[in-house]
């Protein structure tokens, strides 16, 4: 019985491990990488979720907002089984559309502007980071893995 609930509850289901690079250069289209699935105990995989959000931060003191946009998602609905002990390894590469706010349009067309749109920027408090997560559908278990990770473009 005590299995049933530690089961239930996920104590000893699968866990799930997002294995990418800490940072991507800023023209790629696709994001590679590698989720680790492991268990303690016999677990079939029956879906994979990833998504890649954007944070985007704007804003002072009280003005601040927080702004989360999804750019992209890579999904597969092959069940794999993982077996006691044996991590198995999906390999996935994730398309993504990243957003241009107008100000990165500007910096874009011109050299020159960079610079002046980075100062205006940082003034008005711009900040973006991504986040990339992970979600897999575990059969049986009510509690499903999740990870998460940020990585940086360059």
């Amino acid at each position: 019985m005590f299995g049933k609930i530690k089961n239930w509850m996920g104590i000893e289901g699968a866990k799930i491990r997002l294995q990418v690079l800490p940072s991507y250069p800023s023209g790629i289209e696709t994001i590679n990488g590698e989720l680790e699935i492991y268990s303690k105990r016999p677990q079939r995989i029956l879906q994979i979720e990833i998504k890649l959000y954007e944070i985007y931060t704007h804003g002072t003191k009280s003005d601040k907002r927080i702004d989360e946009y999804l750019l992209g998602t890579w999904d597969s609905d092959q069940p794999i089984m993982v077996d006691d002990n044996n991590a198995e390894n999906v390999f996935f590469k994730l398309p993504y559309q990243p957003l241009e706010s107008n100000m990165d349009k500007i910096a874009n067309k011109n050299t020159l502007f960079k610079g002046l749109v980075s100062v205006a920027k940082s003034l008005k408090g711009v900040k973006s980071e991504y986040k990339l997560e992970a979600r897999v559908t575990v059969e049986g278990l009510n509690w499903q893995p999740f990870t998460k990770t940020m990585i940086r473009f360059e």
